[in-house]
């Protein structure tokens, strides 16, 4: 990734020093996915470039979407969901679902989430 205009990020079309991101997606209708996202590398920006790539920009994100697709939008629906670390033998795992944001407390977000309550137990590709 390299800095692009705007305050905005892109992808380059080499394999040095890479933004590693790995993706679950799942249907809400109407046009809509739900994405679980799990980067590997930190990079600035690196989940809304990665989601942006493959022509599905976060809901709401102005930098990266159609600003005029961000009118009436409640919010940017980027939520970090799961935590999970080990620290000195012991693992620990964090979750939280949204509070706010109309589509966060859909039916349909609070359906399709049902199969990602313990994203650690996800077929994730080794890396």
């Amino acid at each position: 990734m390299e800095a692009a205009r705007r305050g905005a990020w892109k992808l380059l079309p080499t394999y040095l020093n890479p933004a590693i991101t790995q993706i679950f997606s799942t249907g809400l209708g109407e046009g809509k996915r739900l994405f679980i996202v799990k980067p590997h590398s930190g990079k600035t920006h690196q989940i809304r470039v990665a989601l942006k790539s493959i022509g599905a920009p976060i809901m709401g994100d102005a930098l990266y979407a159609d600003a005029e697709s961000c009118v009436d939008i409640d919010r940017v629906y980027l939520h970090a969901y799961s935590l999970a670390f080990s620290l000195e033998g012991k693992a620990y795992r964090f979750t939280e679902l949204p509070r706010e944001g109309s589509a966060f407390l859909s039916a349909e977000f609070n359906s399709a989430m049902q199969e990602f309550l313990t994203p650690w137990a996800l077929a994730w590709p080794k890396v």
